[in-house]
């Protein structure tokens, strides 16, 4: 080839053709850790937005100039995590890695830019194959600490009964001086986990201002199976904080551990084997599988994606909600007393129990009627463009068929008095004109399942949350995720999904506004003139040039929001998992495969007008060892402006892998102070707060009476 005929390639051309001649002469093709960086940024990351009336305020990508120590993550499953670990006023984050790199604790220097300080800290975590993961205060000190879960190596063949490396979930203690004690072994002893921690939450379960933590756990990798009728997970844990940093895991006595999965053949007889030595019978979990070391695999329960503390029901307690894969949604109604920890399922009662691939949570009030509601994503319509199949299996074409099963989203809108009613269907949504998805399309649909409608009609996520983007009082949701199955890697062709940023109107309609905000979970993407271009409207071909393409994404997997910049608008980060790549060979060769991380994508809010109002909260507990825990979680705000309500709770951990930032960010449009603040603390303490100017973060600790 000549150097002219070189040059006239596009520029993402050039790059893979050269990636490719670097490999065939065994020269590496990019500096560690930093995977393909002039193919991970916005082209236009620099654009300047538009201000007319009803435009859409973009983001900006700003992974590629804002992290000095490089932006992409060698992981299937990579975490987030945001907070403000050296309590210096500014939010930090977390990413988990696979063993062999080190986790990244990306402190925020206050200028733009961050830079990884987990080495320093003592959070690195190098030997770990580490997941999912939270932060959260478990010895009041004023400190939010970190539970960075784990599992073992996904590719060895052996399951959590036979000695593996870097399974064992870690507890890091914020010492308070930037840095991080791990005190794993004394914390919990045997009863660490070891299985495979997926989603992790905290929140004070049994009222004595402490916080716990609930830990889902998936199942090895090696052994997750979805094309037969062998289904098994591993059991969630529950830790009790015992105030004297150790912990006591209660998940069985209490009742969250996680029952057998639904597994059942089209006349509803349950698919089941026994077990030879006890007699026992399973549902959908067959006891004779064993690892490579002869050992049993997995556990008699579902694959639980994430877990989510959130009161339902109003009674000032948090409940406790399971998401899991090909399995049911959970709910568990925190019934503990003096007398003990126990919940109790109500999943079933409510009508909610569907089976689905539930990945995570989003709690918020997306239609303004001062009650929260709760988003949970699922496979999406993928799985309804094939037949639907007769033989049992873990996957959507067979659940879907049942009105036990769907594959569709659930919005659950809260009805007051703990009535939860899935109204995805129902929910509208103005589709975008760049990237609509393709079942809006009755005709893509098989005939053999039910035409989806209204948000329900969307695609496939994991990582979900509700912010209110454009700070006008009303909250809007983003989710992301797709997949291709083991390799992990960009491009999945199982469920094929570049984002959906929804645009909430504030009484319960969205409008998809996904490419207009730059929110695409897409590395190589062209933004640059995309309002002004007519043509880009309405030519498909023209939209696939720029990158604009549902086929053409990433593989998300984590995401969390935060105000990063102190700016008052809310930011996202989200992570991806790394993988192969494709690479097309020079003329002559054969195409190649290349290792690959998978990028980060930080997207800082571009939105500079309306009012705001952030609150931090502090419980009693961190000031004299009374009342609430120090972080506030679980504490109810209703907040008051310009005449219209709001309501937030703060939460720890529910995003898939991730956890948002404790901080409370309210909206209020033109409204230039807020009438009311009114806390309900986890203690029962009701705290009132009245005439507050905009445009601030407002520090707030709970009364001592």
């Amino acid at each position: 080839m000549s150097v002219n005929n070189y040059l006239i390639f596009p520029m993402h051309t050039r790059l893979l053709r050269l990636s490719a001649l670097l490999i065939l002469l065994g020269l590496p093709m990019f500096a560690s850790g930093c995977g393909l960086p002039s193919l991970l940024r916005d082209t236009d990351a620099d654009a300047d937005a538009s201000r007319t009336p009803g435009a859409v305020v973009p983001f900006t990508n700003v992974a590629g100039t804002a992290l000095e120590d490089g932006f992409g993550i060698w992981n299937d499953r990579p975490g987030v995590v945001i907070f403000d670990y050296d309590r210096d006023g500014d939010l930090d984050f977390y990413v988990t890695q696979m063993a062999g790199h080190t986790n990244r604790l990306y402190r925020n220097n206050g200028d733009g830019t961050f830079s990884d300080v987990a080495d320093a800290a003592g959070a690195a975590l190098e030997d770990t194959h580490s997941t999912g993961a939270v932060a959260c205060d478990v010895n009041n000190d004023g400190f939010q600490d970190l539970y960075v879960g784990a599992w073992g190596d996904p590719s060895d063949d052996l399951g959590f009964r036979s000695p593996q490396q870097g399974n064992l979930d870690a507890l890091l203690i914020n010492v308070g001086d930037g840095t991080f004690q791990d005190i794993t072994a004394a914390a919990f002893g045997e009863q660490v986990n070891a299985r495979s921690a997926t989603g992790i939450a905290c929140a004070d379960v049994n009222g004595d201002g402490w916080l716990d933590l609930a830990v889902g756990n998936l199942m090895d990798q090696d052994f997750r199976h979805f094309e037969d009728l062998n289904h098994p997970g591993h059991y969630n844990l529950l830790y009790i904080n015992n105030g004297n940093l150790t912990f006591t895991e209660l998940a069985e006595a209490a009742g969250v551990r996680g029952p057998q999965i639904w597994m059942r053949h089209p006349d509803d007889e349950p698919v089941s084997y026994e077990d030879p030595d006890t007699g026992e019978a399973y549902e959908g979990y067959n006891p004779l599988t064993m690892d490579a070391r002869g050992n049993r695999v997995g556990e008699p329960t579902g694959q639980t994606h994430a877990v989510l503390f959130f009161d339902y029901d109003d009674d000032r307690d948090p409940d406790l909600w399971v998401a899991n894969d090909a399995d049911r949604l959970h709910l568990y109604r925190n019934d503990s007393d003096a007398s003990g920890i126990r919940f109790t399922s109500v999943g079933r009662g409510m009508g909610i129990d569907k089976a689905g691939a539930w990945m995570g949570f989003a709690v918020g009030d997306f239609d303004g009627d001062i009650n929260l509601d709760v988003f949970v994503p699922n496979v999406g319509f993928h799985t309804l463009i094939q037949p639907p199949r007769e033989i049992p299996r873990g996957t959507c074409e067979y659940f879907g068929r049942f009105a036990t099963g769907t594959c569709s989203h659930f919005l659950l809108r809260n009805g007051g008095d703990g009535e939860f009613v899935d109204v995805a269907g129902s929910t509208m949504v103005a589709p975008s004109k760049w990237m609509p998805p393709i079942s809006l399309n009755p005709a893509t649909i098989h005939p053999g399942h039910q035409i989806p409608t209204g948000i329900a009609a969307y695609d496939f996520g994991f990582g979900a949350t509700f912010f209110d983007y454009e700070n006008d009082g009303d909250q809007d949701l983003y989710w992301f995720g797709s997949t291709m199955g083991r390799g992990g890697g960009p491009n999945g062709h199982i469920f094929p999904a570049a984002g959906r940023m929804m645009l909430g109107d504030g009484s319960g309609g969205f409008e998809d506004i996904t490419v207009r905000a730059r929110l695409l979970d897409i590395a190589r993407v062209n933004y640059d003139g995309l309002e002004d271009d007519a043509r880009a409207r309405t030519d498909a071909a023209a939209l696939q040039a720029r990158g604009i393409d549902r086929m053409n994404h990433e593989n998300g997997k984590g995401l969390a929001h935060g105000d990063l910049d102190g700016d008052g608008f809310v930011d996202l980060i989200a992570t991806n998992s790394s993988g192969d790549i494709y690479i097309p060979g020079l003329p002559g060769a054969p195409p190649v495969t290349a290792p690959r991380t998978g990028p980060l994508f930080v997207w800082l809010n571009g939105n500079d007008g309306n009012h705001w109002l952030t609150l931090r909260l502090k419980g009693r507990m961190a000031v004299d060892g009374t009342g609430s825990n120090a972080d506030g979680i679980g504490a109810r705000v209703y907040l008051t402006a310009g005449g219209r309500a709001q309501v937030q709770e703060v939460r720890a951990g529910s995003s898939y892998l991730s956890m948002d930032s404790i901080d409370l960010e309210f909206g209020l449009a033109d409204a230039e102070n807020v009438e009311k603040i009114e806390i309900i603390w986890p203690s029962g303490r009701t705290q009132v707060i009245e005439d507050t100017p905009a445009d601030r973060i407002l520090d707030i600790t709970e009364p001592a009476s």
